[in-house]
């Protein structure tokens, strides 16, 4: 199955027109998590049928949709889900939200491991709770938890929840199972639930695997993902969870239907099933292509851009760029205005000398994109701070 890439200008979409508008129509854009290919061929045409019956009335999510999401876990992922485990929602981040005004208290305190996807940061300011920073240790050109300093906040504090990301936005690690199983055995010991967003569960590269945190244990974790990354669906809002743990489930659905947030979107449900049941094959390509991509970002940075570190992606379709060593205060500030490229900055995902690409683009864009910053990055090593002045 061929996956085809697509010219998005003029379609409203965030990555192109909204920074095009702000910046100028020389920029190029290589910041948020969607990518520039078009659906699986199934989901459009399920989506053509949906669209020719013409009515778009209130929907409910059918027993195939739980269907669909159990068997994916346990054909992509080896566990056993009980569909009575599956919680709905309109998206990941929403239902973290949920999850967190109902296990938690203004005030309290949630653990994140930066440098981290930045909404972790604002769902948890925002409804009040405070940030305890676990932060990533990098060892041997790869990123791992430092399960030290997490049980010393453990223990020092009564911490009820650690937000997860697996795998990891935007250092790209696809945790094992040891890692997992630490994690899940601290946080058992002293109380605390691990929210795992599993969103780019099903982009992990060989010979990586990816592991649900589910594998770890069940009591205290909770898993939130959903088909928009790996279907390139996020504008299509719907989410799930899976949640063992029957008194955390009944917690968040209370609060649920107390919000008024029970009723899907049509596409968003259909969405998902399609994927879930029909898209596999397309999924595979897509793997394909992105690997492609990730090992020709990964091998020009490495030999054009030396001092800039980068890990190898496990997984995901982002890479992350260390630029602590090119002496910049603003590493984001300095490739949008010297190379016209626009980065995400590292200061929103709690580490300001680092940036994040997407990769996730036509292979044509994606070289003008790296030889944009390569043209940069010269300049500064060989002028220094005077030519980023």
């Amino acid at each position: 199955m061929q996956i085809e890439y697509v010219d998005r200008s003029h379609s409203n979409c965030v990555k192109y027109d909204a920074i095009k508008a702000k910046y100028g129509d020389d920029v190029l854009p290589a910041w948020i998590a969607d990518m520039d290919v078009k659906v699986c061929p199934n989901m459009l045409e399920a989506f053509r049928k949906r669209v020719e019956h013409a009515v778009f009335g209130y929907t409910f999510r059918p027993s195939e949709y739980y269907e669909a999401i159990a068997r994916w876990y346990e054909k992509r992922h080896g566990f056993s889900v009980e569909k009575s485990w599956i919680v709905d929602g309109p998206g990941v981040m929403p239902m973290m939200a949920l999850f967190i005004n109902v296990l938690t208290e203004p005030g309290d305190e949630i653990v994140i491991q930066p440098p981290v996807y930045p909404p972790f940061f604002n769902v948890i300011r925002r409804n009040k709770r405070r940030i305890v920073e676990n932060r990533l240790k990098r060892v041997n050109d790869r990123y791992v938890m430092d399960l030290e300093d997490l049980e010393a906040a453990l223990s020092r504090r009564k911490i009820k929840l650690i937000i997860l990301s697996n795998p990891h936005n935007p250092v790209g690690r696809a945790w094992t199972y040891e890692e997992l199983k630490e994690l899940s055995q601290l946080c058992a010991r002293y109380g605390t639930v691990i929210i795992s967003d599993e969103i780019h569960a099903d982009i992990v590269y060989e010979p990586f695997r990816f592991t649900t945190i589910l594998k770890a244990g069940l009591e205290n974790v909770i898993v939130l993902s959903s088909a928009g990354k790996s279907f390139n669906v996020p504008g299509l809002t719907n989410g799930y969870g899976i949640v063992p743990n029957e008194k955390l489930r009944k917690l968040y659905n209370e609060a649920l239907e107390a919000f008024e947030l029970t009723t899907p979107n049509i596409f968003g449900a259909l969405a998902l099933q399609v994927a879930y049941t029909e898209c596999e094959e397309w999924l595979r390509a897509l793997l394909q292509k992105l690997r492609q991509n990730r090992d020709f970002a990964y091998s020009f940075i490495k030999q054009n851009m030396p001092l800039i570190e980068v890990p190898l992606p496990e997984a995901t379709f982002l890479m992350w760029l260390d630029c602590s060593n090119l002496g910049l205060e603003n590493p984001q500030k300095f490739f949008l205005e010297k190379a016209k490229v626009y980065l995400n900055n590292g200061a929103d995902f709690g580490e300001p000398k680092g940036v994040r690409l997407n990769f996730a683009c036509c292979p044509d864009n994606l070289k003008k994109i790296l030889e944009s910053l390569k043209r940069a990055y010269d300049l500064l090593t060989r002028f220094g701070r005077d030519f980023e002045c």
